[in-house]
């Protein structure tokens, strides 16, 4: 159900529930009302009757007889009737009636006959004629009171039924009303052409939900825009990326059928080749695993992981490929006291795979030089992870998109390297909860700052 229908349903529902309610309250009102006036109506003839009656012993009809099937009865103390005025003879003055009477003195009552649609209202006292206790009795029927209970009830059932109708017209004009701008947003955002995304839905002057849709809505649509525009990069980069090699590998098979003779020759071109072709399975292997941990950080496992012993294990397999690379291994006091009951709650493949890119970075860029590891505890809850390096630096135009996928620094040169071990890193760290830090100054080194939270079971 659309929200303008709701919001029109439930304006009628709620309005006619609170009308009718106020209409019960008005009709209760008035039919106790009615009641209480009727019965001061018949206590004042009762009175009157006992008081003529008190001084003649005897009743005139034409003083006393004033109210629409109005009948008077007077009983003496035997319960015997004495005297009597335009009797009706619809009720049957009972031993129980009598003595409910004796024990109030002043009894009201009211009861149903077969001619009167609704029911006759009475009033009976005890009273003292020359010292003998007597009993007066009036019964009537309150037409005039029923006749206007009933207009009085059609007024309220026809007046509740033209205001819902009013109230439903009403409702829709403010829905109408309150839901125009929005609508007008709805015919932009269906007007978007999807071949284009750099468009924006119009500003609005008031500070109205509205303006607040439209204003998150631009947000989302910035933010798609730069999405497309940075896969369409990342294809892009990635495609001339795979190109090269492919095409490197293309040419040196051509060269190597026309022109190769020899064994050493073909055995020369199968190594450029073999060359070319392990850099396109590189590329094509971070691409992959760029895609997988994009696609599923939420099934990614986290287990208890010891971070000296993962960066130790980094360092000695460094060491093994290239024993002339020194590393500089340092170790906080705070984090050495505490290092044995320190884990993190993370996967390791993936840890291991972020933290050699920062050092695997960190040795091509500084041409061989020592490698600097700082470890310690940033607060009680986080372990701090520096890396530094004596390298070519980062310019500071390029420390804002770094992370960017297929994005390398200006100051790479022939440097190999597709763009891609940062872009990588940042996503594993942001999966463990954690952050990265880069502070770097050309030809002066980098420092790479990495946050991980503890794991206390």
């Amino acid at each position: 159900m659309l929200i303008k229908n709701k919001i029109i349903l439930g304006f009628v529902l709620l309005s006619s529930v609170l009308m009718v309610m106020f209409s019960v309250y008005i009709y209760v009102i008035y039919e106790n009302d009615r009641e209480k006036s009727f019965y001061d109506r018949l206590k004042q003839k009762i009175d009157y009757t006992t008081e003529i009656y008190d001084k003649h012993d005897t009743l005139s009809e034409k003083v006393i007889t004033s109210i629409p099937e109005q009948s008077e009865y007077v009983f003496d103390h035997n319960k015997k009737k004495i005297f009597f005025i335009n009797p009706t003879n619809d009720f049957d003055f009972d031993n129980n009636f009598f003595h409910n009477l004796d024990a109030k003195e002043e009894y009201r009552f009211h009861y149903k006959t077969a001619v009167d649609q609704h029911e006759k209202d009475g009033l009976a006292i005890a009273f003292f004629n020359k010292g003998i206790k007597k009993y007066a009795i009036i019964t009537a029927y309150n037409r005039n009171g029923y006749e206007m209970l009933y207009s009085l009830k059609s007024i309220l059932i026809f007046g509740n039924i033209i205001l819902v109708f009013l109230i439903a017209i009403s409702g829709y004009l403010l829905s109408y009303v309150a839901l125009k701008p929005l609508n007008k947003l709805v015919h932009e955002i269906e007007a978007i052409n999807p071949n284009s995304l750099n468009i924006k839905l119009s500003e609005r002057k008031n500070n109205d939900e509205a303006a607040i849709v439209a204003s998150s809505f631009n947000g989302l649509l910035a933010k798609i825009n730069a999405l497309v525009e940075n896969q369409r990069s990342f294809i892009s980069y990635a495609s001339h990326e795979l190109r090269t090699p492919l095409a490197a590998i293309s040419g040196i098979l051509e060269t190597s059928i026309k022109y190769d003779k020899d064994v050493a020759g073909m055995k020369n071109s199968s190594e450029q080749a073999s060359k070319e072709l392990e850099k396109a399975i590189t590329l094509t292997n971070e691409l992959l695993q760029l895609s997988k941990i994009e696609s599923v950080d939420s099934q990614i496992k986290l287990m208890p992981v010891n971070l000296l012993e993962l960066i130790i294990d980094i360092i000695d397999n460094y060491k093994n490929r290239n024993q002339q690379q020194e590393f500089d291994l340092f170790i906080s006091d705070g984090y050495a006291i505490e290092s044995n009951n320190i884990t993190i709650l993370g996967n390791e493949d993936l840890l291991k795979t972020a933290l050699s890119n920062i050092i695997d970075n960190a040795i091509k860029y500084s041409d061989g030089k020592k490698i600097f590891l700082r470890i310690e505890m940033n607060t009680s809850e986080e372990i701090k992870v520096n890396v530094i390096d004596k390298g070519i630096g980062i310019e500071s135009v390029d420390l804002n998109v770094i992370y960017n996928p297929m994005t390398r620094g200006t100051n790479t040169g022939k440097k190999e390297g597709y763009g891609l071990g940062l872009t990588l890193t940042k996503k594993i760290i942001d999966i463990h909860k954690g952050r990265i830090e880069i502070k770097s100054k050309p030809e002066q080194g980098t420092e790479v700052s990495v946050f991980l939270l503890t794991h206390n079971p």
